[in-house]
């Protein structure tokens, strides 16, 4: 009898045991794994195959996972989505390469042109280092701050004209500085706080924040806005009365001297290294321009204005003496 009771324990002791594994263990890929915490907080990042021995352990999941969003880029709406690192249900996650694409956001070069900046940044969680996502409160926005702040301080060092032509160089320069965040901040007391990031690639494009603002206004683009989530106004104020606040102030009247001073530090750039033939056809669309802005301030007056060639500036024209003389 005794030695029938002894059986039933052993095997209610090895099904409880078995139970107990199977409802601890965990596979955890290269591409997938698993946090783990306890009474004192961040515990592990799990790996390979295995089964959590220390009842005190357990993986983070559910309301307690944080929250590790980031802004994509959804391919068949063509507009930006809110999606996850972590699966709250189950716990895993994703450690696969991502893009982060935020919402357009301003950057300043060295010579004052203010940019609408539009990036996308591959990253992915670094196993190594997911105490520091453990602690974030606000992962999307740490991650997001991080890249507006590189992609900012590297086009600030150069003014629009070498901006335009090192494209590349800029892209790099993030990266590097991307990954210099990462590693200054990776130990308890350093100057800086990790992501808990890998960064792998950057890619960037931009325009005019003035142009980018009346092209909202005339509706020719729509404000972007991140599907899932409720867009923060950082940067952009894209609401219907702040776009139009933006349009007032940049809607200007065509014409040569209705430039911007961004616009006339482009135009001088036009102008560097330039042939003299080059320089004198430009002079000559910018003298064009300048009278039809004239005859169209006239008209729109609805009266009859009389007057000389020579009070708006065409007695003596090269342009028009030499049309007159390829008519005779």
């Amino acid at each position: 009898m005794l030695v029938l009771v002894g059986i039933g324990l052993v095997a209610l002791l090895l099904l409880v045991l078995a139970a107990y594994v199977v409802r601890r263990s965990y596979i955890a890929r290269t591409d997938r794994t698993y946090m783990t915490h306890n009474e004192d907080g961040f515990r592990r990042a799990l790996k390979g195959r295995g089964v959590l021995w220390d009842y005190e352990e357990a993986i983070v999941k559910g309301p307690e996972a944080p929250k590790l969003e980031y802004v994509a880029f959804d391919a068949a709406t063509g507009s930006r989505k809110a999606s996850t690192l972590i699966d709250p249900r189950t716990g895993s996650v994703n450690l696969r390469p991502q893009y982060c694409v935020p919402l357009p956001f301003t950057a300043t070069t060295s010579d004052a042109h203010r940019l609408i900046v539009e990036a996308r940044v591959q990253f992915s969680l670094n196993r190594e280092l997911l105490k520091y996502v453990y602690q974030l409160d606000d992962f999307s926005l740490a991650l997001e701050t991080r890249i507006h702040s590189a992609f900012r301080s590297e086009i600030g060092r150069r003014p629009d004209e070498v901006l335009r032509g090192s494209l590349h160089e800029v892209e790099e320069a993030v990266i590097a500085h991307l990954r210099k965040a990462e590693a200054d901040g990776d130990e308890v007391g350093e100057a800086g706080l990790a992501l808990g990031v890998n960064f792998h690639t950057a890619s960037f494009t931009y325009q005019e924040a003035e142009d980018h603002f009346a092209a909202l206004a005339a509706g020719v683009t729509q404000p972007p806005v991140v599907a899932g989530a409720l867009a923060s106004a950082a940067d952009l104020k894209t609401t219907p009365s702040a776009i139009g606040a933006q349009n007032r102030n940049v809607a200007r009247a065509p014409g040569v001297l209705s430039l911007r001073p961004q616009q006339i530090d482009q135009l001088a750039d036009a102008f560097k290294g330039r042939e003299a033939g080059s320089t004198a056809a430009i002079l000559a669309m910018l003298e064009m321009q300048t009278r039809q802005n004239i005859a169209e301030a006239l008209a729109s007056s609805g009266k009859v204005v009389v007057v000389t060639s020579q009070e708006i500036g065409l007695t003596g024209a090269s342009i028009q003496r030499d049309a007159a003389e390829r008519k005779q």
